[in-house]
């Protein structure tokens, strides 16, 4: 699941080379902010999610290009991808715990629901999750 998810994020950060439109949200924006410092683990459970959530909600688009940008960054505060690799078992219990809490915390299932109104919930509340979705 882990690779899966994990090449999703790669497909969509190639498709931000593509667009070359940059990030949805300005950096200096809270959530966005959020998103830079935190924990190696907790931020791919963050992108792996926010990916999902995106897939399954026809309003949102994942931002890919704040997920490259923000890659650039924390890899230049040394928690970033090239950190990565040696975290995946961190990563890959951290991603569970996120999809269990976010499951638990908006009442949804990952898999074959309408993720819409739990993506709005996030945005409302200025999450770092929320930070990768872009309205369509």
């Amino acid at each position: 699941m882990m690779i899966r998810s994990g090449a999703l994020v790669c497909a969509l950060a190639l498709a931000a080379c593509a667009t070359g439109k940059g990030p949805a949200r300005d950096l200096a924006d809270p959530s966005v902010q959020r998103l830079l410092i935190m924990p190696t683990p907790a931020y791919y459970a963050t992108l792996t999610l926010a990916a999902q959530v995106a897939q399954n909600c026809a309003r949102y688009r994942y931002d890919a290009e704040l997920d490259s940008l923000m890659n650039e960054r924390r890899n230049a505060l040394g928690h970033g991808s090239l950190s990565a690799h040696a975290q995946r078992s961190a990563i890959t219990v951290e991603t569970d715990v996120s999809q269990r809490s976010f499951m638990a915390k908006h009442g949804v299932t990952l898999q074959g629901a309408d993720l819409c109104p739990a993506a709005d919930a996030e945005i409302l509340q200025g999450s770092a999750l929320g930070a990768l979705l872009v309205p369509l």
